[in-house]
């Protein structure tokens, strides 16, 4: 019995030992892992910030740019002989006489002459058209050659212009004085005017059957 608690000792002593090696081999991992990785990511880094760019694109923009510089004083070279040798062809022609330029100045351009408008023109001209229009437009009637035929006088303006509604539903040419009917003041309901008073004498039998009214015929008063 005494063999057997000694080999079991040894073992537990053996796994303990491995276990305490695995702990402080994890916990070193933990510890060091970190730095590591950040390390190699710091290289990358570096790795990418030494590369330099192409020097391609640069030598090609410093040929474009003494080639454009090139182009231009070329353009302003021939430019400028030209403008000489137009300068010395104008120095060559000769001066222009100054009794050409004292006669073109002398010369002026005579004003053009309007057609003069006198009064007689005007007064006929006014006069053909005063006579034109009174000839287009008819003479209004006057109170004392028109008649009109009167409703009625109400104090209602529902009932004026209902029944001023209805006569011209029915053709008739109704109206009122005042034009805006108001109420509790008179309003007079009228049909027509017209120049025949028998004309309206035949229709105020009609519009008293019509309207159940007593119609009067009065003379017509165009400034009511």
């Amino acid at each position: 019995m005494d063999e057997v608690e000694v080999k079991q000792e040894k073992v537990s002593s053996q796994f303990q030992n491995r276990l305490v090696g695995i702990i402080v081999l994890v916990a070193l991992g933990v510890i060091f892992l970190p730095d590591i990785l950040d390390g190699k990511k710091q290289h990358q880094e570096e790795q990418f910030a030494e590369i330099p760019l192409r020097p391609q694109a640069e030598s090609r923009l410093d040929e474009q740019g003494t080639i454009t510089a090139i182009d231009l004083g070329e353009q302003q070279a021939q430019f400028d002989q030209q403008m000489s040798a137009r300068e010395a062809n104008a120095s060559q022609l000769p001066a222009e006489p100054q009794s050409e330029k004292e006669t073109a100045k002398v010369v002026e351009a005579k004003p053009e002459t309007k057609p003069s408008v006198t009064k007689t023109d005007v007064a006929k001209t006014d006069t053909a058209k005063t006579s034109a229009s009174s000839k287009s437009e008819p003479a209004p009637a006057t109170a004392s050659s028109a008649y009109t035929l009167q409703l009625g006088s109400f104090k209602n303006a529902d009932n004026v212009n209902a029944l001023v509604k209805r006569l011209r539903s029915q053709g008739y040419r109704a109206y009122t004085v005042p034009q805006k009917p108001v109420d509790g003041q008179l309003t007079k309901v009228f049909v027509g005017p017209d120049i025949s008073k028998a004309k309206l004498q035949k229709l105020q039998t009609k519009l008293d059957k019509f309207t159940g009214l007593k119609s009067a015929v009065v003379d017509y008063n165009p400034l009511l």
